[in-house]
């Protein structure tokens, strides 16, 4: 199955009930380019998001007479339903991580994609990382570990975050094992960047579908 399919797959689940993710006040230029960029890039790994999300969000991108601050809102509204984590990173680099609205459905062996909202009040522009207890380690056998987990850092990506208070990254999950389970995802921006208290870990709870 193609990373468009698995993708499709999961963007074809009813909308969650979680509450919406908070709206960043952004640059509309920079989110305006940023938002662009993200659509192609993903056009070119053959997981483009559903033709009738990239639809409307482009007829925004294109709308030079519409209010920055509502264009702004709107694409977030859009993508935002398309977010398994939102990241936070707070003016002092510190990081912190929360549920995102979409469900966690994955297919055993197949990579899937998802969106994670970055709200970058420290202006950072080290990569970002996910990491977690039950993530797969290279080289290394143990039975807890059954999710491989990575941020798309490589191209057509950039390798780093770009310092702008708001963007969206992609996140790759590929379970080995079917099922409910659960997996902790931790995410930072270089060592030491994790907030106090364990909060940029997020448990999420994955149903996971046997391969076809």
């Amino acid at each position: 199955m193609s990373l468009f399919l698995a993708l499709f797959l999961v963007a074809a689940v009813p909308d969650s009930p979680d509450p919406p993710l908070p709206v960043v006040e952004a640059d509309w230029p920079a989110l305006r380019v940023q938002t662009r960029e993200l659509l192609t890039r993903l056009e070119t790994l053959k997981a483009p998001l559903p033709v009738k999300t990239a639809e409307e969000i482009r007829a925004l991108l294109n709308d030079d007479e519409a209010d920055p601050e509502v264009a702004s809102r709107s694409v977030q509204r859009l993508l935002d339903a398309h977010c398994l984590v939102i990241v936070s990173v707070n003016p002092e680099s510190r990081v912190k991580a929360a549920r995102g609205p979409h469900p966690a459905t994955l297919v055993r062996d197949e990579p899937t994609l998802f969106l994670v909202k970055v709200h970058n009040q420290g202006g950072v522009t080290h990569p970002l990382a996910v990491s977690g207890d039950q993530a797969i380690i290279a080289g290394k056998k143990d039975a807890d570990r059954w999710v491989e987990a990575s941020i798309l850092n490589g191209k057509p990506f950039a390798n780093r975050l770009t310092g702008q208070r708001l963007e969206y990254r992609v996140l790759r999950l590929t379970p080995r094992q079917t099922g409910k389970r659960e997996a902790t995802l931790g995410f930072d921006v270089g060592q030491g960047t994790q907030d106090l208290g364990f909060r940029a870990e997020v448990p999420i709870l994955f149903t996971i579908r046997p391969r076809r």
